[in-house]
């Protein structure tokens, strides 16, 4: 067995969490992943080392690691920066997971050599379904890349883009899972609305999503023959989509996911 890869996550609570559980007692390009967590808060830090994993101060984590994953607060990432500078490897990946944060800002502590990635989670990488977008620095090698994407892979799907992308992929996947559960919502109501009992509703609501999506994963590009297949023309489905035609959900979605862009691009401004 190679010499183990060393990994740093700062910020171990839900999405830095979710990407560590990905990392325990894994093993990538046979080397061993050790992985350790800087963690502020106790009762987190506490839940770490009870799953045996080593909670240490940002030194300590980040000194001889191959990938430092930065899961702070967008308020509080170039802050972490400048303490994490003196300790940085001249071959260690820094990852960011921390919104609205460019690469510029993310690079300009480090120094133009250091290889950095900016990512857009979702939150389904809790339950290893996750899609992830990367926007790469300059600086990083192919190689490296390659490696933060098997990393990542246990928990999600990744996705590479250029920066001026990323917007568009967080009005997509990023904030995604939030109109799914919106959808959700909207059918228990209507299920309890039409007599059924509450957890009946929400049982058929969340495996009737679950069964969909994988439908739709098997056939990504073909989300209106699906649709179309279940949607006999004069029938009971085509009776409900007709009414979201006539309210203009199309419209209203595409609408929406303009508003994400364009406040994600008021936030950036405000940071600035």
């Amino acid at each position: 067995m190679s010499d183990p890869l060393r990994i740093a996550m700062v910020g171990g609570g839900v999405m830095g969490g979710a990407i560590v559980e990905g990392f325990i007692d894994s093993t990538i390009d046979d080397r061993l992943v050790d992985v350790r967590v800087v963690e502020a808060d106790h009762d987190r830090a506490r839940y770490w080392r009870d799953r045996g994993v080593r909670v240490a101060e940002l030194a300590d984590a980040a000194g001889d690691a191959d990938v430092v994953f930065l899961a702070v607060k967008p308020h509080q990432i170039h802050a972490v920066l400048d303490r994490l500078a003196p300790s940085l490897g001249e071959q260690t990946i820094v990852v960011s997971i921390a919104a609205g944060i460019p690469l510029q800002a993310l690079q300009a502590p480090l120094g133009p050599g250091a290889a950095v990635i900016r990512t857009m989670p979702n939150t389904p990488v809790q339950v290893g379904k996750g899609v992830i977008g990367l926007v790469v620095g300059s600086s990083c090698t192919p190689a490296q890349v390659a490696l933060v994407r098997r990393l990542l892979e246990p928990n999600a799907l990744t996705v590479e883009v250029p920066e001026e992308q990323l917007d568009a992929l967080t009005a997509t996947s990023g904030s995604g899972p939030a109109y799914v559960f919106y959808i959700a919502e909207a059918m228990l109501r209507g299920a309890r609305e039409l007599g059924l009992p509450a957890d009946t509703a929400a049982l058929l609501v969340a495996e009737t999503i679950t069964g969909a999506a994988e439908l739709l994963a098997r056939e990504p590009e073909n989300a209106e023959g699906l649709r179309k297949s279940v949607t006999s023309k004069g029938g009971t489905t085509a009776a409900a989509i007709d009414v979201f035609e006539r309210a203009g959900v199309r419209e209203i979605v595409s609408e929406a996911m303009q508003a994400n862009v364009r406040r994600s691009q008021e936030m950036a401004d405000e940071r600035e």
